[in-house]
């Protein structure tokens, strides 16, 4: 099975992340396989299992939770074109090559820097990365403390 987490930067660019092992955690911390330096993402925020033909997911006990299809979830069987919502960065799931057309989706919060620009593979941290990042979104949106509603909310004004 070749499965991949797609997302999209603030300026359309698409991103692809493989999932090529057994077991892939996502997270803030730099042990992670996929990092996401954000303080609403927990160190260890959920894990992604790839056993035969099946993808599943497991929140790690995070604390704002991790969310499938816009719904909060403990464990969920991963489906082709299915949305993994990880604080305010959404990834569309991509099963061999299905769906054959991603969406963009928004993966901003207002007053925050844009999420899609610092997520990053292989536990590698960009110290930089702040710094370096696009200009902040100037849409109007719920306050950033219930990141869920924000993400919602810049997806109904598409």
């Amino acid at each position: 099975m070749d499965a991949k987490l797609v997302m999209f930067k603030s300026d359309g660019q698409r991103r692809e992340f493989p999932l090529k092992k057994q077991t892939t955690t996502i997270g803030r911390n730099t042990d992670c396989d996929f990092q996401i330096p954000l303080p609403v993402v927990s160190r260890r925020h959920c894990q992604i299992t790839l056993e035969g033909e099946k993808l599943s997911m497991r929140d790690l006990g995070s604390s704002n939770g991790s969310f499938v299809n816009s719904k909060r979830v403990q464990e969920a069987t991963l489906e082709a074109g299915d949305q993994l919502t990880i604080g305010p960065v959404i990834f569309t799931i991509v099963i061999n090559g299905l769906p054959a057309e991603v969406t963009p989706v928004r993966t901003v919060v207002d007053g925050a820097v844009p999420a899609a620009e610092q997520v990053q593979e292989g536990g590698t941290v960009d110290v930089e990365a702040e710094a370096e990042l696009e200009e902040v979104v100037e849409e109007e949106a719920p306050a950033a403390d219930n990141p869920l509603a924000a993400l919602q909310a810049l997806n109904k004004k598409k």
